[in-house]
């Protein structure tokens, strides 16, 4: 019986995850403070049921009388709610502002595209060059998600993460380029406070700033389907100098890879010039 106590009264922050995001901890005293008020009105409430039920309650030789309300009571239950709810907005205003209006978005130390589908995440990074491929929505296929321009030379080296697995540094600015490919999907990282709905033919801006190194969860948190279940993935947060170890990789794959196409391009050029010479 202790222990359902405990649980009772204990502050629902500690069910949560490790807040791991600059901004985490502003947002968590948001939900602390809304959560107690919650917790204070919802005690309010229930107190004066059980008194009423407790003085009003059936008795014997006592006769019902019509009350016909009062002014003042209505007028009372009526602004402190208003007075709560516009307390709580401006209370909240200044989180929000930061963490969701597109004009705050931070200058990003690193910037990513990531696209939702059923049932899974894909990611991209700008590759060697560092400049993302333009985006041509008539271009998008199931085996090419962001509809990466064909006739951009910059989208030719981008490098495309299919295993839903998001690689970042800590302490830098990251912004995520955010959209689906089908239905609504919601891109949720627990751990650093982060939860914003991807729409159909729509990239939003996503941004967070990570404390700490680790490997942390890429949820989707909208029902999306049959497999809403899988779409997970995860996110590496690194040091500087393990990011870039990271991305160095990444970037000298995909130089090999285009390496060997041109070579094949230009084995299959002299082939056809071979054969059209004889």
């Amino acid at each position: 019986m202790k222990g359902w106590f405990e649980w009772a009264y204990r502050d629902m922050l500690s069910f949560f995850p490790e807040n791991v995001s600059t901004f985490g901890a502003q947002l968590d005293g948001l939900f602390t403070f809304v959560y107690w008020i919650s917790v204070l009105i919802f005690i309010l409430t229930y107190f004066l049921l059980i008194a009423f039920i407790i003085k009003y309650r059936a008795r014997p030789n006592k006769k019902s009388y019509h009350f016909h309300g009062s002014n003042i009571v209505e007028f009372t239950w009526t602004i402190l709610p208003t007075f709560l709810f516009v307390g709580i907005g401006l209370f909240s205003e200044d989180a929000w502002t930061k963490t969701k209006y597109q004009m705050k978005v931070p200058k990003p130390d690193v910037e990513v595209d990531v696209i939702a589908y059923q049932f899974g995440w894909q990611i991209r990074y700008p590759g060697p060059d560092g400049i993302f491929g333009k985006k041509d929505r008539f271009q998008m296929s199931k085996m090419n998600l962001f509809g990466i321009d064909s006739n951009d030379v910059n989208g030719k080296d981008d490098i495309i993460i299919e295993n839903a697995q998001l690689h970042l540094p800590i302490n830098k600015n990251i912004v995520v380029n955010l959209s689906t490919a089908d239905v609504l999907h919601s891109f949720f990282l627990p751990n650093f406070r982060v939860k914003q709905d991807a729409l159909p033919g729509k990239w939003i801006k996503v941004w967070f700033n990570g404390t700490k190194a680790g490997k942390y969860e890429i949820a989707c948190a909208e029902l999306c389907g049959s497999n809403h279940y899988a779409m997970r993935g995860e996110i590496f947060m690194y040091g500087q100098q393990d990011y870039d170890k990271w991305l160095d990789g990444k970037n000298k794959k995909m130089i090999e890879l285009q390496q060997k196409q041109k070579a094949a391009e230009l084995t299959l050029s002299d082939s056809t010039t071979t054969s059209q010479g004889s």
